[in-house]
């Protein structure tokens, strides 16, 4: 059973379209560990949380300094805006920043009253280096994830379409892989004149089976994909799934290389291992567990078949920890980058929301002085440019056939004696109000208050044919509300309304102090109307009378015998025959409540109580009753994000701002700006880089014999990773040169030139890998425990078993370089695929030239003990092909969500600019 996210009070129509189950939370001060909980943990029902933060697993003394987050002060109800169609909770809106370097400052998250967290939790520094390698391998090994369970569904589905059509890529390259391996291990099957053992049949049957196997359930899982209605949880099985094939793919390898050629199995445990680091969307705790899972499958069987050399073994050992390492430095600082991006983007929507509403707020503080049609002409001319002009601009406009309303409240002096002073301003706000409520409704457009008198006008702005008829209808209701008064209260007080039609002068007065107003005759003869008025009638003059139409019968007003101005001017005046026929049928009104404490007698109107059958009465014909639900702000940011998120179109946004292939911005502006982004994860890279250096020299020194032009260029591509490191490094190192630090800000800050480090220290990684073959002449291990009556066989298959062993360690190692390339997330999806191209062209040669250099291995030979089945020469080719393959999508991937994401943080950084211009 699906549940929103909030409480049941406060369900919300967007937090129902996740398509996740979620459970309740018992502890509202519990937040979201990232050791401890599922992958789906965030997707499970919370109470909601006042702050948004990527949670680590905290130590008690950091746990026992964290305050809680104290919600700022109610403010007045004057304060309150509406904003998509209803009320929001204004309050000091929680800023989300991120406080590292290379981010955008913000200016308002460091004042009181807002929460500022950082995305990753800082601790309590130690000197300790043991403590500083835990809280870095603590670090890697969690998964960050957002406190509020909200922003957290909101991240997931962000990046779900994006995870879907990535999946999407990696499972057809798997499937076309798998087809390949079918169609190599049928041909073998098929009847020829070679020999093939009956032992080499049953492991050509069993990878057969598992390859049309794999072939099945990868096209199930394409299948599942393409439905419309997917979310995390199906990405998060789908990817289980595809685990499982690895596993399965790897142990049938290792079962049909065996002791000839067990190298095979390791490489294709390191391709596996990385894919999963790389292309899958899961944590980095299920990607180093399915990492180690596979490498210890893998060292279990060298050790199992014991015909290989502790030599060898190590070096694969070597190799796979250096793969999953490799493996966490590229799927890490991907997972940061995108929640930065995310929470920027975020960040820059809250911004913009809250600038608007403060916009808003302004403009409604305006309205309530000046009307509509004036005020939106004035803060256009106060936004626009200034013009030099003698005087100042006069807002003034005439208007013919309007109607003008004058009420006085009569036995005002009574009712101020039965109530205290603050009681009487209630009275009368709540009037006003009320009466404001009823003016909107019947097309009268307030113009002030004078005491206790409301005046009020119809057919302003717009003129309107039934300016009369709005203008009675206003003033029956106001008698009817201070008729209301006047029962309850026991006072005897009354409205004398007087009307009358003509035309108007309206404009603002005032050069700082603004102040609308309406002058005419007209208008003062409506004054004098209302003053000889009788209470609780509507006196009208004959002009108005005209323009009813005979809607109202009426009868004899006698203004002049109770005010000599009207007597003057022999105005003649008529009295609304009050008829319950003549009222049209009212609208329900939507109400509101006071706060304080309530005397006897304002209890008896309703106020403070909202049950009874006379409270409910007097509060719905007043106006007065249940608040409106408010929105709270971080509501209103997630579900503006939520709307953002579901009309975005990952395949419109890519069309519309990048190249098709080269995946560079079409605006030259803009790449302008993405070339001057950081990239925080630089330092990573490098660091990476020289991981897999030493692991190379390594396995290279296990397994080879080195010449000293080969030591020595390894050592200077020692000297060149350890320069480039420093470089990067020494940015915010204050003991440093300043040159030195300048070099290391401007590598930071042009992604151009970091590209163009990055490529020659991959290249140097390269070669490191590539050297020994053209200067070894004799490799350091044999095939040994080989037990054979003929000696030619014998010699004949100790060399061919060397060439193949070395050339697959060749491969693994060319793997593990391309895999350093795969890491710089800093390097454009073209330069990477021309860098991939070219390693596996040259690895390529090297083959051929160590193949012929030992008598042709992977030919078919006749008396060969070696394995010459077509599964065997090209299995290696299949999986390094694929594995390139894999690593473009990788990167074209990559490239493409950096730089989506930075275009959607563009327009909401843009928005919300424009939004302070207003």
């Amino acid at each position: 059973m699906l549940k929103s996210l909030s409480s049941e009070s406060d369900k919300r129509e967007w937090k129902r379209r996740f398509s996740l189950k979620e459970g309740r939370k018992r502890d509202t001060e519990l937040s979201i560990r990232r050791g401890c909980n599922r992958r789906w943990t965030s997707l499970r029902q919370h109470t909601k949380t006042d702050n948004l933060r990527l949670t680590e697993p905290s130590t008690p003394s950091s746990a026992s300094t964290t305050s809680p987050f104290i919600d700022p002060p109610r403010k007045s109800n004057w304060q309150v805006i509406e904003h998509f169609g209803s009320s929001s909770k204004v309050g000091s809106l929680r800023s989300y920043t991120i406080r590292e370097n290379g981010t955008a400052p913000s200016s308002t998250s460091d004042k009181e009253g807002l929460d500022v967290h950082q995305l990753v939790t800082n601790k309590k520094s130690s000197t300790s280096i043991a403590y500083q390698i835990k809280k870095i391998f603590k670090n890697i090994c969690t998964t960050p994830q957002f406190s509020d369970p909200q922003v957290e569904m909101l991240y997931q589905r962000y990046f779900l379409k994006m995870n879907q059509s990535n999946m999407t890529s990696l499972i057809s390259l798997l499937l076309l892989f798998c087809v390949g391996i079918f169609i190599l291990t049928s041909i073998d099957l098929l009847p020829k004149e070679s020999r093939v053992t009956s032992d080499r049949l049953n492991k050509l049957l069993g990878f057969l089976c598992t390859s049309g196997s794999c072939v099945v359930i990868y096209g199930i899982l394409l299948t599942i994909l393409s439905r419309p209605a997917m979310n995390e949880v199906y990405l998060i099985i789908i990817s289980y799934f595809i685990l499982s094939t690895f596993l399965a793919l790897q142990i049938c390898t290792l079962i049909y290389s065996g002791w000839e050629r067990p190298i095979a199995g390791t490489i294709i445990t390191l391709t596996c291992t990385y894919l999963t680091y790389a292309l899958l969307p899961i944590r980095l705790k299920d990607a180093l567990l399915s990492g180690f899972v596979l490498a210890g499958i893998d060292i279990l069987s060298l050790i199992y078949l014991s015909l290989r050399s502790t030599s060898e073994i190590e070096s694969c050992v070597i190799i796979l920890m250096c793969g999953n390492i490799v493996g966490t430095c590229t799927h890490y600082p991907r997972e940061i980058a995108q929640r930065k991006a995310f929470l920027e983007t975020r960040q820059c929507i809250e911004a913009r929301l809250k600038i608007q509403r403060e916009n808003q707020q302004q403009e409604r503080l305006l309205l309530s002085v000046l009307p509509r049609h004036v005020a939106m002409e004035m803060k256009a001319d106060i936004a626009g440019q200034p013009k030099e002009a003698q005087f100042h601009k006069i807002y003034i406009q005439r208007h013919d056939n309007v109607s003008i309303l004058f009420a006085d409240i009569c036995g005002f002096t009574t009712l101020s004696d039965q109530c205290t002073a603050e009681e009487l301003v209630r009275i009368l706000n709540e009037l006003f109000a009320r009466f404001d409520r009823l003016a909107f409704e019947h097309h009268c457009l307030r113009i002030k208050l004078l005491g206790d008198c409301y005046y009020c006008v119809s057919g302003l702005p717009e003129a309107r044919p039934d300016h009369a008829q709005c203008t009675v209808e206003m003033g029956l209701d106001m008698i009817d509300a201070i008729a209301l008064v006047r029962e309850v209260m026991a006072v005897n007080v009354n409205m004398r309304v007087g009307i009358h039609t003509g035309r108007v002068h309206c404009g603002v007065l005032g050069l700082r102090k603004w102040q609308f107003d309406v002058w005419s005759n007209d208008v003062t003869l409506a004054n004098y109307m209302e003053s000889g008025g009788i209470p609780g009638r509507i006196h009208i003059t004959k002009e108005t009378l005209l323009c009813l139409n005979g809607d109202y019968e009426v009868e004899a007003g006698n203004g002049g015998d109770r005010n000599t101005y009207l007597k003057d001017h022999n105005i003649d005046t008529y009295l609304i025959v009050p008829k319950d026929s003549y009222r049209a049928t009212k609208r329900p009104h939507q109400a509101f409540t006071m706060n304080g404490d309530i005397s006897k007698e304002m209890r008896v109107m309703g106020h403070g109580s909202q049950h009874g059958k006379h409270g409910s009465n007097i509060t719905s014909r007043l106006g007065f009753g249940d608040t409106v639900d408010e929105k709270n702000p971080e509501d209103e940011v997630n579900e503006y994000l939520m709307k953002a998120i579901d009309a975005r179109s990952i395949d419109r946004l890519r069309t519309e701002h990048c190249r098709t292939f080269l995946l560079n911005f079409r605006d030259a502006q803009k790449e302008a700006k993405y070339v001057k982004e950081r990239d925080r994860m630089l330092n990573l890279y490098f660091f990476c880089s020289i991981i897999c250096f030493f692991t190379i020299l390594v396995v290279e020194f296990t397994i080879t014999h080195m010449n000293l032009m080969v030591v020595g260029i390894n050592l200077a591509i020692v000297f060149i990773l350890v320069v480039v490191q420093l470089l990067v490094s020494v940015e915010n190192l204050s003991k440093v040169n300043v040159n030195l630090r300048n070099i290391s800000k401007r590598i930071h800050e042009n992604r151009n030139l970091a590209q163009g480090i990055s490529f020659i220290i991959i290249c140097c990684v390269y070669c490191a890998a590539l050297l020994p073959s053209f200067s070894t002449s004799k490799l350091a291990f044999f095939c040994v425990n080989v037990t054979t009556t003929d000696l030619a066989n014998s010699t004949s298959y100790k060399q061919q078993c060397d060439s193949a062993t070395y050339i697959d360690h060749v491969l693994l190692l060319v793997i593990l370089s391309m895999t350093t390339c795969a890491v710089y997330q800093v390097l454009v999806s073209l330069l990477k695929t021309i860098i991939l191209v070219g390693i596996v062209g040259s690895y390529f040669f090297i083959c051929i030239y160590v193949d012929e250099k030992c008598g042709g291995t992977f030919k078919d030979k006749p008396g060969s003990l070696i394995d010459n089945t077509i599964t065997s020469q090209y299995i290696n080719v299949i999986i390094l092909v694929a594995f390139v393959v894999a690593l473009i999508i990788h990167a074209q991937q990559i490239e493409a969500t950096y730089r989506l994401d930075f275009v959607w943080k563009l327009q909401a950084t843009e928005e919300k600019e424009d939004m302070e211009n207003l």
